[in-house]
């Protein structure tokens, strides 16, 4: 029986940890799907902030970034999941917005952070261009603009 419970929980080990592997393995999305993607949710959705987060690569990844963002002011929590909506597959982050509401940047950065990822960049469609804030360590934002065709 001991030699049963002990194969049965090496091998729980094994798959665990090749799942945990294969987490850490994954990379980033391509900026051109990431973009793309962007464009498409921001042309799809209405009231809502999308950020780019590095090292969101799995859903386990989620749940501080949703703990930590829903908590923001003016974020929706009737929509999405507690105001928040994450892609994985594109590390895309939409944080559903109450009318009016707008976040505030050194906020979000700081609540990213606090759950161990980096917010590198806010995407807002303009003029049928995507627009690419992308934030600096001072909270500060700098305006790129991405152009699709």
């Amino acid at each position: 029986m001991k030699f049963q419970t002990i194969l049965l929980l090496l091998s729980t080990l094994l798959i665990s940890s090749q799942f945990m592997i294969a987490n850490e393995d994954k990379e980033e999305a391509r900026p051109e799907v990431r973009l793309a993607a962007a464009k498409k949710t921001l042309l799809s959705s209405s009231n809502i902030s999308l950020v780019y987060v590095k090292g969101l690569v799995c859903p386990s990844c989620a749940i501080g970034v949703r703990k930590n963002l829903s908590k923001m002011k003016g974020v929706d929590k009737k929509r999405f999941k507690d105001g928040i909506d994450m892609n994985p597959e594109t590390q895309l982050v939409s944080i559903a917005l109450k009318d009016g509401a707008k976040l505030n940047s050194k906020d979000l950065i700081e609540r990213v952070e606090d759950a161990g990822y980096v917010a590198v960049e806010e995407y807002r469609l303009h003029e049928s261009h995507l627009d690419a804030l992308q934030f600096k360590r001072d909270a500060t934002i700098e305006v790129v603009h991405h152009t699709h065709k």
